[in-house]
């Protein structure tokens, strides 16, 4: 049994605007820390709209935003664990330290809230 609900919160038809989105730049302004918000006034479309897109289930927005801010964190730890391996770049080697344990943090929590979700 399918309820109304479900197929109201889900991803299907793309919106006018959608078009005008380049997803490698929008994945860009993610990892540099833009919100929707400000994403959303960068390609000239109403807040509204987009955050309502944003947030579907299955959203390619939600998704390209999520993966941008991942491929940023990702790269600085990759750059960060082959500095810190040699033991001779203390700075980074904390830094890399504090980055685990941010993301431990985050997976435990996620894991807690969510973890039969998905």
């Amino acid at each position: 049994m399918s309820f109304v609900a479900d197929e109201l919160v889900k991803w299907k038809d793309k919106p006018d605007w959608y078009s005008r989105i380049d997803f490698d730049e929008y994945e860009r302004l993610a990892a540099i820390g833009y919100q929707p918000k400000q994403i959303a006034m960068y390609y000239h479309i109403p807040f509204d709209e987009f955050q309502w897109d944003f947030n579907l289930i299955g959203s390619p927005l939600k998704f390209h935003y999520d993966r941008g801010k991942l491929l940023q964190q990702a790269k600085e730890g990759i750059s960060m664990s082959v500095a810190s391996e040699t033991g001779e770049n203390v700075t980074q080697a904390q830094r890399f330290d504090k980055l685990r344990r941010e993301i431990a943090f985050q997976n435990a929590v996620n894991d807690i809230f969510y973890g039969d979700i998905g």
